[in-house]
Parts: structure tokens; C-alpha cells; sequence
């Protein structure tokens, strides 16, 4: 399958492991340029060597905490220095934390608004420039069904999420002038498995 993204930069939040490395690695054989960043700079290396091992393609690695706003800017200014262009994003840096109501804290409200929802605003408020220069571009923020329909004791993470499903639709009007596209990927559950080895999945919302 050819989608025509040979010579396409692209950068995954969360990419060392799981869905963010599954969407880097076909990113990789589809011929785009691929950048992934996380927290864990030894996961990161890992998954790097197996999706360049597997595509032969340039992988850019960045130890990064998108929950920080510099960390943001730094993961973006990185891909672009190295790669000379920034063609699509993925935000896809997240976990499952869910709880009732009263005992989520504001501690954890906030951890978790801070990676689900201002990471991917951040991460894409410094990648549009770059977008926009080249024409236009490609955002995805990855989502949970659950978001639009949220369980009980499902908080924080349904609320991050349909927080990021409103903030894909808003972006998706501003910026469509601008031939960016922005659309959101609404997964379910996924099994996780014991390894947690690069490309296998996580249990996540």
C-alpha cells in the first residue's frame, strides 16, 4: 500500500512502545522520516534500532517529557533541525488512569490534562509554522472511545479525552485554510502484553 507519504517527516509522542510505536513503524515502511519521543531514553533507543532495522528508514529519537511546555518546543525544534521539515504529528503520549470521581485529586487531574491534552496542544502550536510553510500537513490526536460515552469510574482520562476530541474539531476549522488536516483516532482497549517489548501493545484509554 502506497498512502504517499515517501520523503514525509513525521514525529510520534510516546512512540518507544505500544500504539506509538505500531504508527511509527508503518509511518517508517510508508518511506516517511520518522521521529519518536518519550521519557524512557533506553526504550527509545530500543525502538529506534527495530524500526530502522525493519525499514531501513532514519529514525530521530528524543528523550523528552511532553507534560513540560520547553519539552514541547524541544521535541519539535529537534525534528525540524534534523530533518528540515515537519509534514505530520501524531500525539499520541498517554496511559489509563482512572478512578472515581472523589478520589481523583487535583494532583492527578492535572498530571493527567497535562499529558493528554496541553502536551498535543503544545506539541502542535509549534509544529503549525512549519506546516503551514511547507504547504500544509497532518495532525492526529489519538483518543478513546470511551470519551464519547465515558464509564463510571473513569476518571481522569475520559475527561482529558473528550477534552481532546473538542480540541481536534476546533483546530480542524482554524487550521484546514491552511491545508493542515487534523483528525482524531478513537482507540478502545488493548491488550497489553507481559514483555512490554518495542511494537507490543498496552493496556491504555
Amino acid at each position: 500500500m502506497d498512502l504517499g507519504l515517501r520523503g514525509k517527516v513525521a514525529l510520534v509522542t510516546g512512540g518507544s512502545k505500544g500504539i506509538g510505536f505500531e504508527t511509527a513503524l508503518t509511518l517508517a515502511k510508508e518511506g516517511a522520516q520518522v521521529a519518536i519521543c518519550a521519557r524512557g531514553e533506553e526504550q527509545l533507543q530500543k525502538a529506534a534500532t527495530v524500526i530502522s532495522g525493519k525499514t531501513g528508514a532514519e529514525v530521530l529519537y528524543i528523550q523528552a517529557d511532553v507534560t513540560l511546555p520547553d519539552e514541547c518546543q524541544k521535541v519539535v525544534a529537534i525534528t525540524v533541525e534534523r530533518f528540515g521539515r515537519l509534514d505530520i504529528v501524531v500525539n499520541n503520549a498517554g496511559t489509563s488512569a482512572a478512578g472515581p470521581f472523589e478520589k481523583v485529586t487535583d494532583e492527578l487531574w492535572e498530571n493527567d490534562l497535562d499529558l493528554k491534552l496541553f502536551a498535543a496542544i503544545r506539541i502542535s502550536r509549534a509544529a503549525v509554522p512549519y506546516m503551514r510553510e511547507a504547504g500544509g500537513g497532518a495532525i492526529v490526536n489519538i483518543t478513546t472511545s470511551a470519551a464519547k460515552t465515558p464509564p463510571a469510574s473513569s476518571l481522569p482520562t475520559t475527561v482529558s479525552r473528550a477534552a481532546g476530541l473538542a480540541l481536534t474539531k476546533a483546530m480542524s476549522r482554524d487550521l484546514a485554510p491552511d491545508g493542515i488536516r487534523v483528525n482524531s483516532v478513537c482507540i478502545g482497549m488493548i491488550r497489553a502484553t507481559k514483555s512490554r517489548r518495542p511494537g507490543s501493545a498496552r493496556r491504555r484509554s
